[in-house]
């Protein structure tokens, strides 16, 4: 149990040592170089944390099987990230656009870098030779397509409806709708998600889980269950433990990613990139739990798992983002921006395109999204 507790107990540390003590501000007005190598330390702590947020995600997985186990991780990280949003638009500078950028971070983070690694290393794991040396297309890495397919629906739908749809609304001068339109629209987000949920957890909850178990549990699959329902009764306490290790792994590293915030903004500066780099970047340390987790299951083989994980993560946050920003907009009477740019419109169309669920991987399409990625790293640089 100590050896669980020490990556918390150190993230902790770090934590009381940026808001409770000068470490911060004495950073803040060093050298480029000294400030790049606490932002180094920190995202080391941060990706230490990670390491056992995506372990305790994976025990909890195992004890009550999927989707639930990915359900779980996702759900903490989205109340975190919205708590965050809602706080930074409650408290900090009116930034219009702040909800777009961070949806449309965790969109291509997520969609293209983290997406585009995990098909890599099942491909890579699963592309074995037969015996007359051309490549056995039933041993390929492969989703379970019908529930792969329904999270596409959701993300192509509500990413054009949510950020594409408002730059073509005629009923205001901004990239947004009205407030009938949008009311409607946070009504169909929150809907959706609800309903997709419920399908989910519910009779179509084999959608959502390897090829490989449907397969083998054909024969005997009420023995299985009755086996696993067993097992959840006599490790309810190792549930519970590992529940509360994941949660509160993922609060301590959410609230080093956000306070590292003026540390990145300030490292970045100093090397003249855009300010626009720094929401990035923090994107990246929050998802970092839920981008391990997946390259984890992808590593071992477990496709559908880390699309659960990942394309989860993305549905819940167009999903609840939009109807939380445009709530807390009406409320505090904050303008909020909906629409992308141009060139990113265009880049979500291709991450789209090449998102839609392939029923063996090779590869290659891992390595497509990889490089749009590299290309909405190179432009937010540029």
């Amino acid at each position: 149990m100590v050896r669980l507790l020490l990556p918390i107990l150190i993230g902790l540390v770090a934590l009381v040592s940026i808001e409770f003590s000068g470490v911060m501000a004495w950073l803040l007005v060093q050298p480029t170089s000294i400030v790049l190598a606490g932002l180094a330390l920190l995202s080391g702590v941060v990706l230490v944390l990670s390491k056992s947020v995506a372990n305790q995600a994976d025990r909890v997985s195992e004890l009550i099987g999927q989707p639930y186990g990915t359900l779980v991780l996702t759900a903490a990280v989205m109340t975190i990230e919205l708590a965050l949003v809602a706080s930074t638009m409650l408290t900090g500078e009116s930034n219009p656009t702040l909800a777009r950028d961070s949806m449309f971070s965790v969109v291509m983070i997520a969609l293209t870098g983290v997406t585009g690694i995990c098909n890599v290393l099942a491909a890579v794991r699963r592309g074995t030779l037969g015996s007359d040396g051309q490549v056995d297309t039933s041993q390929m890495a492969a989703p379970n397509l019908l529930g792969a397919l329904t999270y596409w629906d959701l993300i192509s739908t509500m990413c054009v409806l949510a950020l594409v749809i408002p730059n073509f609304s005629r009923s205001t001068t901004e990239a947004n709708f009205s407030t009938p339109v949008n009311a409607v629209l946070s009504v169909v987000a929150f809907g959706v998600y609800a309903i997709f949920l419920t399908a989910q957890m519910g009779r179509y909850r084999s959608l959502y889980t390897e090829r490989e178990s449907l397969i083998v549990g054909v024969g005997g699959g009420g023995e299985a269950l009755e086996t696993l329902e067993a097992e959840n009764n006599d490790n309810d306490l190792s549930l519970w433990k590992a529940a509360l290790l994941l949660v509160a792994g993922l609060l301590v590293v959410c609230l080093i990613a956000e306070s590292m915030g003026q540390l990145i903004e300030t490292g970045i500066t100093d090397l003249g990139l855009p300010s626009s780099l720094a929401g990035v970047l923090v994107a990246m340390l929050i998802l970092a739990p839920e981008a391990l987790n997946a390259i984890q299951a992808a590593s071992a083989g477990e496709v559908q798992r880390s699309i659960n994980t990942l394309y989860g993560s993305v549905v819940a946050t167009v999903s609840l983002t939009v109807p939380a920003v445009l709530v807390l907009g009406g409320i505090t009477g904050t303008d909020v921006i909906l629409g992308l740019e141009p060139f990113e419109m265009v880049l979500l169309a291709l991450t789209l395109i090449l998102s839609y669920p392939h029923a063996r991987l090779t590869g290659i399409e891992g390595l497509m999204k990889l490089v749009i990625f590299l290309f909405w790293i190179l432009l937010q640089v540029a």
